[in-house]
């Protein structure tokens, strides 16, 4: 039974982070496991938190907490020798972990921890930003400005319903030149440009439904510019994963490396407004053991 170190972002899920970490460490403890926790305080402090506990020689770090806090903990970890990452799901939409089917289950989920393999899967770069989900411009960026603003007042899911509604009623387009690992290049209108490690995003959204995230490759996801009638009805489909046959309005493919270049936009990594567009995506193999059921 391995050793645990948690980085808990207590506010996590419209506030429930503590509470449910609570309820993991009691579990913990009927157990008898060994660990340690430690707070966060602020945006982007899992990432010095993780920093200290590998100087102090912790060697399995657990990011308790959204999407956000797994990015901050795991871009300290990837590609460090000896080191493995678990997570407890803890935020509201939790896109990498449902993509990797964790358990939901907080008994599940210490069980996992204290007694699941570790293995190998990839990471995502942006430009040197870190990701480990999904990275991308245009209206993803649009939901998660709106989406952040309802979660300070409503939980669940419905921040994210009404994050997608409010970036519908201001869609923009962007002029990309895409350019591929293979010396292939397209030019074109874009609604929104994803390059996926995991398979989902924007609180379930299936965006990548053929990703594996320990295949060394990323899967692009790209909406043409459409109107606001024609991505509301393209929605349901694009939720459940159904838009890889829709040439029409969605290019689909995988590649190690891919570069967008287009005027300035701000990306979203894992669900964070974090640096800009015109950038190069590309995959980071086998860059995080990540425990996992068999």
């Amino acid at each position: 039974m391995r050793r645990l170190y948690f980085i808990v972002n207590p506010i996590s899920g419209s506030g429930r982070g503590r509470t449910r970490f609570e309820q993991a460490r009691r579990l913990l403890d009927a157990r008898g496991a060994d660990y340690g926790f430690a707070y966060t305080q602020y945006a982007g402090h899992a990432i010095p938190l993780a920093r200290e506990a590998l100087a102090a020689g912790e060697t399995c770090l657990v990011a308790a907490g959204g999407d956000g806090t797994l990015r901050e903990v795991a871009s300290v970890l990837a590609g460090e020798p000896g080191t493995e990452l678990g997570i407890l799901p803890f935020g509201t939409g939790n896109d990498f972990a449902r993509g990797m089917e964790l358990p939901e289950d907080i008994d599940r989920l210490v069980e996992l921890l204290l007694e699941g393999r570790a293995k190998p899967v990839d990471a995502g770069d942006a430009d040197g930003e870190f990701f480990m989900n999904v990275a991308g411009f245009g209206f993803d960026v649009d939901v998660v400005r709106h989406t952040e603003t309802y979660k300070k007042r409503l939980n669940g899911m419905l921040p994210y319903l009404l994050g997608i509604l409010r970036a519908l009623m201001r869609l923009s387009r962007t002029r990309v030149r895409v350019e591929t690992d293979d010396g292939e290049s397209f030019e074109l209108e874009v609604t929104l440009f994803s390059a996926a490690n995991g398979s989902r995003f924007a609180g379930g959204i299936r965006v990548a439904p053929l990703a594996n995230a320990a295949d060394g490759l990323l899967d692009v996801c790209i909406v043409k510019a459409v109107s606001r009638l024609t991505l509301l009805r393209l929605l349901p489909r694009y939720v459940r994963g159904g838009h890889l046959e829709d040439k029409k309005h969605f290019i689909y493919f995988k590649a190690k490396s891919v570069r967008a270049q287009c005027g300035t936009a701000p990306l979203e990594l894992d669900g964070e407004l974090i640096g800009q567009a015109p950038a190069t995506f590309s995959v980071r193999p086998g860059a995080i053991r990540l425990i996992m059921g068999d």
